[in-house]
C-alpha cells in the first residue's frame, strides 16, 4: 500500500511538471500575439485584436524582435505572429522548421523595387529596360535609400556593368525620409522620377506609384509575402480563433491605409482599427464566416451588434 501511494505521488508530480509548459492552452488565458516594431504589423495586430476582443477573446500583444518572436513561439510563450515576412524570414523559419505552424499567407502583394509615378508608367516606362529610352527625362538619375541598403548595392552593380543601358546613370543616395519627400515633390510638379519604392507603405496611399518589371533579375527579392504562423497545438486549443486566422487575408491597399494613419499621421493603432472595422464590415464578415464567438454565437453577428451600438 505504501509503495502504491508513493507511486501515485510520483505520477502526480510528473503530470504537473509536463503540464506546466502548456499553460497557454487554458481557454481563459489571453491569446498572445508577437509584434515586431514596424507600423504595418501594428495596424494588422490592432485590427485582429479589435475583432477578437469584440467576440469575447482576450488578447495580449508582446512587442519584441522578430527572432525572439520565433523562439518564444517554440517555447509556447507566444501563440500567434501575423508578420512572418518571406523570403526575409526564411533562414529563421528553416532553422526552426516543424516547431511552429504556418496557417495562411495574410498578404501576398508585397513589392520592393524601382517605382515611378503613374503618369511616367502610362508614358511607356513599364520595365527597367525602358529607363534608358527616356534617360534625359530622368536626368540620368535613380533615387535610392541609404548607401548600406541592399537595393543600393544591386543598382550600383547594374550601373557598373551597364545592365539595361544604365552605365552612364547616377545613383542618388539619401535617407528614407529624404527619398520619399523627393518623390512627393516630383509628383506634385509632374516631374519624371525613378526611385526605390515598396508596398505596403503609406507612400502608396498618398501617391499613385507603379512598380517596374526587372526581367534580368538584378534585384532578386522584389516580391514578398507575409504569413500568419502559430505555435504548435494552437489549432487544437483555440479552434474558433484558428478558423478566423485561416480566413484572415489583407491587401496592400488595406495595409497602406493602416500604415498611413499609424506611421505617418501618428494615430493610435486602436483608433485606426476601430474606425476601419466599422467602415469595412463586409470584409470582416468574410473573415469571420463560420466562426463562433466565445459565447457560442455567430461571431460576425456579435461583432456587428457591438460595433453598431
Amino acid at each position: 500500500m505504501k509503495k502504491l501511494v508513493v507511486n501515485l505521488i510520483i505520477l502526480m508530480m510528473l503530470v504537473t511538471i509536463f503540464a506546466a509548459p502548456v499553460a497557454a492552452s487554458n481557454p481563459e488565458e489571453p491569446i498572445v500575439f508577437g509584434e515586431a516594431d514596424w507600423p504595418g504589423i501594428w495596424g494588422k495586430d490592432a485590427v485582429v485584436e479589435h475583432i477578437l476582443e469584440n467576440i469575447g477573446y482576450e488578447v495580449e500583444i508582446k512587442t519584441v524582435k522578430n527572432v525572439i518572436i520565433y523562439n518564444r513561439m517554440v517555447d509556447k510563450e507566444i501563440d500567434v505572429f501575423l508578420g512572418s515576412w518571406m523570403p526575409s524570414d526564411k533562414p529563421t523559419r528553416d532553422e526552426l522548421k516543424g516547431q511552429f505552424k504556418i496557417v495562411k499567407t495574410n498578404l501576398d502583394e508585397g513589392l520592393y523595387t524601382l517605382g515611378v509615378p503613374k503618369y511616367v508608367w502610362e508614358a511607356g516606362v513599364r520595365s527597367f529596360t525602358d529607363l534608358d529610352k527616356y534617360a534625359e527625362k530622368f536626368d540620368h538619375k535613380i533615387y535610392a535609400g541609404p548607401i548600406g541598403w541592399k537595393f543600393t548595392k544591386a543598382m550600383k552593380k547594374a550601373i557598373k556593368n551597364d545592365i539595361y543601358g544604365l552605365g552612364d546613370w547616377k545613383l542618388v543616395n539619401s535617407s528614407q525620409t529624404a527619398m520619399i519627400a523627393n518623390m512627393k515633390r516630383a509628383v506634385k510638379k509632374g516631374d519624371w522620377i525613378a526611385t526605390l519604392a515598396w508596398k505596403p507603405h503609406w507612400m502608396n496611399y498618398v501617391m499613385d506609384i507603379k512598380y517596374l518589371k526587372d526581367p534580368k533579375n538584378i534585384w532578386v527579392n522584389a516580391e514578398s509575402w507575409v504569413d500568419t504562423i502559430t505555435r504548435v497545438g494552437f489549432k487544437q486549443d483555440r479552434p474558433q480563433v484558428h478558423k478566423f486566422l485561416t480566413q484572415f487575408k489583407t491587401t496592400t491597399d488595406m495595409s497602406n491605409e493602416w500604415i498611413y494613419y499609424i506611421g505617418y499621421k501618428d494615430q493610435e493603432p486602436e483608433r485606426v482599427a476601430q474606425r476601419w472595422v466599422k467602415n469595412n464590415l463586409d470584409v470582416v464578415k468574410d473573415w469571420l464566416k463560420g466562426v463562433k464567438a466565445k459565447n457560442g454565437k455567430q461571431a460576425f453577428e456579435v461583432l456587428k451588434n457591438k460595433v453598431n451600438n
